[in-house]
């Protein structure tokens, strides 16, 4: 049996699994697979293998996600290439477990990486989904194009598959950053592709995101200038901004609850005589503390056509600073997320500089031109939600790399586009999580509780502590698992009014929990009841 059917106490729901047990007469071939499609234009089936249980799957030459699908249950696996058009093609990876829970699930990507994530994939098999993978239409770790297209395709084969077994009920959809974004832009364009969507940290604005990279690794530069902070100095601002921080909320634990409650003095940062310990790696001067206050600021420019200030993004939060160099390149330029970005995808010239030609401009041709199309700021969510589905974002107020205050500003859109002028209550169909302490996607400091479900985690996981056990034992349900909540919530009516974050021992479930905390919706927050250990999720409470 699957992994749910272990869980006694997991919700009758998700106990439904179709047991597809196939005979030798396995229709996992590409000739099979290719009957099903044979109505499909420009489809063609590149191979299809039956694994076994406890197998291993990967893709040589897939440079985005090189890590291989471990410890697999029994399945069977097909790689589909679509011709999209006269000059393009995208290719997906399908998995089909041989149990199955009825359900179709997508992953998403990250960056602008292409490729097919076959661990992610894993991780979505393991639960029972018939699970989805698309390289977006090229093989680099530098476009989302795709999505709608594999989806579409993927979902003929698992109705072909699983025909006269059972048939898809319900379809999902998990990612992280540009796979947040892919999933923002799925309910925004295509609302009936999936009936929930888990989007974490989404990139949603690529036209401000990544020309906001260009603008913060270009605030820290030149390297050689007095203003510069070298990437070494960033953990001990942070255990600075922890020291003032941790007890914002009341309890030295750590944490930072709120990052908008702290009342943050850069300056005891500085340099001075009586300063114990006083060293150029552990103190700022006055051009690196001006440089550091300027990481924190949001981008605002004035527009000379309607005379006001513009809004163009926001930054850094207050205890993303161990991340905060990820966005940072060390060879005298910003980031490649940035430089890049705005010389290939927005100009196509790739001897565009940015010493010479970056100005407030660059963001208002961007969003004029919208490279690939790719921005998902259609706000309206009517569609969506008149479908009856929902969407769940997640974004850790420690992120480095997409400014937890990009979340805040997709889901005040949405508000301002249905809710104040529809009546419509984004409550009905759309959560916000903000997870205090964790970074991008994953990952937390100093101890934080990071761990939920979140798309990637597993993954994340594995990476840390080499181990290949998910979905977690005893974590795989509506209260410690993301996705699960959100089919809960989909197919039970079961709102999420929170979900409990867990931090382990090294990253390592083996070896034990150092603490779980409670994620609250937005804007919600969970505080200390007053009794009991402050590192049991029971002793917090949500409060708005």
């Amino acid at each position: 049996m699957g992994y749910f059917a272990k869980l006694p106490r997991f919700p009758a729901i998700l106990l439904v699994l179709v047991t597809c047990v196939l005979a030798a007469t396995s229709p996992c071939s590409v000739d099979s697979i290719s009957t099903t499609l044979a109505a499909t234009e420009g489809a063609h089936v590149l191979e299809a293998h039956q694994i076994s249980s406890n197998g291993t799957f990967g893709q040589a030459g897939d440079i985005a996600y090189p890590a291989n699908a471990t410890n697999l249950p029994s399945l069977c696996l097909t790689w589909v290439n679509v011709t999209s058009s006269l000059k393009s093609s995208y290719t997906f990876g399908l998995m089909l477990p041989d149990v199955w829970n009825a359900r179709f699930l997508a992953v998403g990507n990250g960056g602008f990486s292409g490729g097919v994530n076959w661990q992610g994939m894993g991780v979505g098999a393991r639960y029972g989904f018939a699970t989805m993978s698309t390289d977006t239409g090229h093989n680099s770790t530098g476009q989302d194009m795709t999505l709608h297209g594999s989806t579409v395709v993927a979902k003929k084969i698992v109705e072909g598959y699983y025909a006269g077994t059972a048939a898809l009920e319900r379809s999902y959809y998990s990612g992280c950053s540009t796979g947040g974004r892919q999933g923002i832009k799925s309910a925004q364009d295509y609302p009936e592709d999936f009936d929930g969507i888990l989007a974490g940290a989404p990139a949603w604005w690529p036209t401000r995101q990544q020309l906001w990279q260009l603008k913060v690794g270009a605030i820290n530069l030149p390297e050689d200038g007095p203003g510069y902070i070298p990437p070494t100095m960033f953990s001990g601002i942070s255990d600075e901004v922890l020291q003032q921080c941790d007890e914002s909320d009341g309890i030295a634990d750590g944490i930072i609850m709120d990052p908008m409650k702290c009342n943050l003095r850069l300056e005891k940062l500085l340099c001075r005589p009586s300063r114990a310990g006083n060293s150029s790696s552990t103190c700022l001067t006055k051009p690196q503390l001006q440089t550091l206050q300027q990481l924190y600021l949001p981008l605002i420019e004035f527009d000379a056509d309607v005379h006001k200030l513009d809004y163009l993004y926001p930054s850094f939060g207050v205890g993303s600073e161990l991340q905060m160099p990820a966005s940072f390149r060390q060879d005298n330029a910003p980031s490649l997320y940035g430089t890049e970005y705005a010389a290939k995808y927005v100009f196509g010239d790739a001897a565009w500089d940015w010493r010479t030609n970056f100005s407030y401009a660059t963001f208002v041709g961007a969003d004029r031109l919208s490279p690939g199309d790719v921005n998902a700021v259609r706000h309206d969510l009517s569609e969506f939600h008149g479908r009856g589905v929902k969407l769940i974002t997640y974004h850790g107020y420690a992120d480095g790399l997409i400014p937890p205050g990009a979340s805040r500003m997709l889901y005040d859109e949405a508000y301002a586009a249905m809710a104040a002028t529809q009546g419509v209550e984004l409550d009905d169909f759309y959560r916000l999580l903000f997870v205090p302490g964790m970074q991008h996607c994953g990952g937390g400091v100093y101890d934080a509780p990071w761990y939920f479900g979140g798309s990637g985690q597993g993954a994340i996981l594995q990476d840390l502590g080499r181990q290949d056990i998910w979905p977690l034992p005893g974590y795989g349900d509506g209260r410690h698992d993301a996705l699960v909540a959100l089919m809960e919530w989909v197919e039970r009516g079961q709102t999420l009014e929170s979900i409990v974050a867990t931090k382990f021992r090294d990253d390592t479930a083996e070896k034990g929990i150092v603490r779980q905390r409670p994620i609250c919706k937005y804007p919600g927050q969970a505080h200390y009841t007053g009794s009991g250990d402050i590192h049991n999720a029971t002793n917090w409470a949500c409060k708005s």
